[in-house]
């Protein structure tokens, strides 16, 4: 039975673990983004806001929108952001392939450790190029599809190809892959 709270104990220590940071560091997306202070990002699959709380303290003039599907871990988010003091930052509940935002509203959206768990990933893709403004840029990091230790099984990995394919049929452009981590592909796109 799916956790609709999101509070698997268990899940949620390993998502704020911060050992993640010695291969997974949030700072090296935005050093790739290069956005500006008053941006809009979106986060899809914010769960416990692992990128999303670094991202709007450092960028405070920035709109933020961590969006997940369980309740669970929208309200941990939300939680944790008051208790930081964070006041530019948006949790939202997100249905698998929707986020109750307008048209053309973000600059940015970041998809971390979640493009292997879709079951529809071009119903998602799309919504992500609705919320997009024009020239807006989707960042995808995900596993790499190799046995290393990290990555979940075989089945559960994304090929870089098949992120790539899924894009361009979503109508995004522009698709770069990002060396930057070790057990990470990292994609962005533009709309």
């Amino acid at each position: 039975m799916v956790d609709t709270l999101g509070f698997d104990p268990a899940r949620v220590e390993r998502l704020r673990n911060p050992e993640r940071l010695e291969y997974f560091h949030p700072a090296r997306i935005w050093e790739i983004l290069q956005p500006e202070p008053d941006c809009t990002l979106i986060d899809i699959g914010a769960g416990v806001g692992f990128f999303t709380l670094p991202f709007a303290e450092k960028f405070t003039h920035a709109k933020v929108f961590g969006c997940d599907i369980l309740d669970g871990m929208v309200q941990l988010l939300r939680d944790e952001a008051k208790r930081r003091g964070i006041d530019n930052l948006d949790a939202l509940l997100m249905s698998p392939n929707y986020v109750d935002l307008h048209d053309d509203v973000a600059d940015f959206i970041v998809m971390t450790q979640v493009h292997h768990e879709l079951d529809t990933p071009e119903s998602l893709l799309a919504e992500c190029k609705r919320l997009l403004k024009p020239d807006g840029t989707i960042a995808i990091v995900d596993w790499t599809d190799e046995e290393n230790g990290k990555s979940p099984p075989v089945g559960r990995r994304v090929p870089v190809a098949l992120i790539g394919t899924q894009l361009r049929g979503a109508g995004f452009q522009q698709i770069e892959t990002h060396d930057v981590y070790a057990f990470h592909a990292f994609v962005t796109a533009t709309a």
